[in-house]
């Protein structure tokens, strides 16, 4: 209709678009990857090629992917509606990827096994219970497929099955609301499974996403702008008069005259990082290095961040007592 031209799609419903081509994009990304759409599922997932996953930089562990037809991607798309800000070009398909080179994606994709069978020799070395690297040469894996026609289909299966979305309907990482259920539900299925040390997934749990996160919020909260709450200014340092000193136009909007047709916004100036964003994590830290334990590294760095977060919000001078301290 905005093109004056004919419909393309004249989808009545979602089976018309099976066959179309479609645009791949992961979210805080902004390269689009080709692809066509072969069916429907009732599952909230999408089924794909691993190498398709792979080139979206999504690796299928929960988070949110989106999928728009291609012409929407060309047409109703331009630059100049972009934000300006940081972070504004994200979300957008600014480049389109036609073809899939398996040698420039996540390595981790070439870890795929693609064989049709087991020898026996494989089962034998598993009853040492060796290392998965030293089992490579019994594996058809996609990495040693590079530079072949093998390297993007032929991927084989040793069993049989139903249909792909006979499993759950949604993933517990989107069925679990709070990032503890989230935390706590890993950890227990880890204690369930023979080949899986809970103590060391709840170390690196902590290791790569709890103390980043902490340290990140310390850092942004001791550089943080404080924000008006009436007129949405923001200043790099409090202003000596406690209060926005914004000079707001009785029209409306904000202006940087001082004439009469300007006053004073006086809103009240407040932080934009709280206190709250930055102690989240740390009692299901301390939670988790109880129930399941850690390493003493990983313990004395939580328990040293800790302690810089409390002496950051906490008077030292004010000493709190209670009853009990004169028993």
């Amino acid at each position: 209709r905005f093109y004056q031209i004919d419909p393309f799609y004249e989808a009545e419903d979602e089976f018309d678009l099976v066959g179309h081509l479609a645009i791949g994009l992961a979210p805080h990304t902004s390269g689009g990857v080709l692809c066509r759409i072969i069916g429907w599922t009732t599952a909230s997932a999408g089924y794909a090629h691993p190498l398709f996953h792979a080139a979206k930089r999504r690796n299928c562990d929960g988070d949110e992917d989106s999928l728009m037809l291609l012409l929407d991607g060309l047409l109703n798309f331009s630059r100049e509606i972009l934000p300006m800000g940081r972070g504004g070009r994200m979300d957008a398909p600014l480049v389109l990827s036609t073809r899939i080179n398996p040698s420039e994606i996540d390595k981790e994709a070439l870890n795929v096994d693609c064989s049709w069978s087991y020898s026996r020799a494989f089962y034998e070395a598993t009853k040492a219970q060796s290392h998965p690297n030293d089992l490579k040469a019994f594996v058809d894996l996609v990495g040693d497929r590079l530079g072949t026609t093998g390297e993007i289909r032929g991927y084989g299966w040793t069993h049989d099955s139903g249909r792909l979305d006979a499993g759950p309907r949604n993933s517990s990482y989107k069925t679990l609301e709070t990032m503890q259920d989230k935390m706590l539900a890993q950890l227990a299925l880890g204690t369930r499974l023979r080949s899986v040390s809970a103590q060391r997934v709840a170390s690196q749990v902590i290791e790569s996403h709890f103390l980043p996160d902490l340290r990140g919020n310390l850092m942004a909260f001791t550089r943080q702008k404080v924000r008006c709450v009436k007129c949405a200014a923001s200043y790099r340092r409090m202003p000596l008069a406690g209060r926005c000193i914004q000079n707001v136009s009785t029209g409306g909007g904000l202006t940087s005259s001082r004439d009469g047709d300007s006053v004073l916004c006086g809103g009240n100036v407040v932080l934009t990082v709280s206190e709250g964003a930055v102690r989240k994590y740390i009692e299901i830290t301390r939670d988790v290095i109880e129930k399941y334990g850690v390493d003493d590294y990983t313990k004395q760095r939580v328990e040293w961040m800790t302690e810089s977060v409390d002496s950051l919000f906490n008077d030292d001078t004010v000493t709190v007592m209670t009853l009990n301290d004169f028993v």
